[in-house]
């Protein structure tokens, strides 16, 4: 049987640099916080380069840090465990009701976390930005992307400045347009995807303004944005999308909302009454 990835660091340990050997220990003391830490916050941990972490997951013969972590929750897994036993929820046991019940529970319980997690002064200075833009750009990658175009729904009844684009190709297309006025509205759970990088990149090099929805106020992205929405669980190490991650962030799409209508309720109630009566006209 192949060993885990636990016994593989200890086996490895003594032919580890000084730096990665901080990782190890880092890992062996905190193995279950190291299952949904960031890249960038476990080098900071370990007061070690980002890079220096992925050097070390490849010198494992992992694809990178993901990766990683996926081993470390299988290496947490009891023999004959599966991933609903890792979840700790839903069990195979359980009736309907009680998997309905579950699942309420959870959903509430994200979104009182989001609600702590998610910053006032944050809220505010992403209003302002989207009052003041010419035009603001809601965009996402994979799961992600639904909750950009949510947002563009959304935001669209009550302003025509707010758009969407679905194909990546199209993306570098408008970001690599923007003016000094527009904003970016992103959704990235871990703000570390190369999607998310390149945007921020070229976001900064036209003078835009980014406004980041993350679940780590440290993730790379973060540091090329104006501002940053903190939202979101603790994603299992085999959850990728989940429909808690993607709730909270509907959550601060609505927050958004609700204050940028608050800020002008005279012109949103103009412009809903308008669409109001577009969309009347469809209804049987």
């Amino acid at each position: 049987m192949a060993k885990n990835i636990l016994a593989q660091m200890m086996q490895e340990y003594d032919n580890l640099t000084r730096s990665e050997r901080k990782i190890v220990d880092y890992v062996l003391e905190h193995q279950k916080e190291t299952q949904y830490i960031s890249i960038t916050d476990l080098s900071a941990e370990c007061e070690v380069a980002v890079s220096t972490v992925s050097l070390f997951c490849r010198k494992l013969k992992l694809a990178g840090f993901n990766d990683f972590k996926l081993e470390l929750a299988r290496a947490a897994l009891p023999d004959g465990a599966n991933k609903s036993q890792l979840a700790g929820e839903i069990l195979p046991g359980d009736s309907l009701s009680t998997v309905m019940g579950k699942v309420l529970h959870t959903v509430q319980e994200e979104l009182n976390n989001s609600y702590h997690m998610l910053s006032a002064p944050a809220v505010a200075r992403a209003v302002d930005l989207l009052r003041g833009a010419g035009q603001v750009v809601c965009l996402g990658q994979g799961n992600h992307s639904v909750v950009a175009l949510a947002a563009w729904a959304q935001f669209s009844t009550t302003s025509s400045k707010f758009k969407t684009i679905q194909d990546s190709h199209m993306q570098a297309v408008v970001l690599s347009t923007l003016s000094k006025e527009d904003v970016v509205i992103y959704f990235s759970y871990s703000g570390a995807t190369h999607e998310a990088l390149e945007a921020a990149e070229i976001i900064r090099g036209r003078g835009a303004k980014l406004i980041l929805v993350t679940r780590y106020l440290n993730s790379p992205a973060s540091a090329y944005a104006d501002t940053v929405l903190l939202c979101g669980p603790n994603e299992q190490p085999f959850q990728f999308g989940s429909s808690a991650a993607l709730m909270a962030q509907l959550y601060v799409v609505e927050v958004l909302l609700s204050e940028f209508i608050r800020r002008d309720p005279d012109q949103a109630e103009r412009n809903r009454q308008s669409v109001g009566k577009a969309l009347t006209r469809k209804c049987v």
